[in-house]
C-alpha cells in the first residue's frame, strides 16, 4: 500500500507545482487596475520627420535616378541628409532626457 501512497503524493506535488503559481498569478490579475493604454503619441514634428524621410528620397530618386548607375549621389544627397537628421535628432534627445 505503501507504493500507491508515493505514486498519489508524487502526483499531488507536481499538480501542486503547475497549479499554484497559475492561481496566485490570478489572484494578482485581479488585484491590479488596468489602465487603459496611451498607445504612441507622437508629436506633429516628429510626424512630419516621418513623412520628410520618405517623401525626400522618393523625390530625389524620380529626379537622379539610382537604377541607372547613379546610386553613389543618391546615398549622397537623399540617404545622407535624413540619416544625418535622424542622428541629430537622436542625440539631442538623449540629452534632453539627461542621460549619461
Amino acid at each position: 500500500m505503501s507504493g500507491f501512497t508515493e505514486v498519489i503524493l508524487i502526483v499531488a506535488l507536481i499538480l501542486g507545482i503547475l497549479l499554484v503559481p497559475r492561481i496566485m498569478n490570478k489572484e494578482q490579475e485581479a488585484r491590479v487596475v488596468k489602465r487603459p493604454g496611451k498607445g504612441l503619441k507622437l508629436a506633429g514634428w516628429i510626424r512630419l520627420g516621418i513623412l520628410a524621410s520618405f517623401v525626400w528620397p522618393g523625390i530625389i530618386a524620380v529626379y537622379l535616378k539610382p537604377w541607372n548607375g547613379h546610386w553613389q549621389s543618391f546615398l549622397c544627397i537623399a540617404i545622407g541628409p535624413v540619416a544625418l537628421a535622424w542622428g541629430i535628432f537622436w542625440v539631442s534627445s538623449g540629452f534632453r532626457k539627461k542621460g549619461i
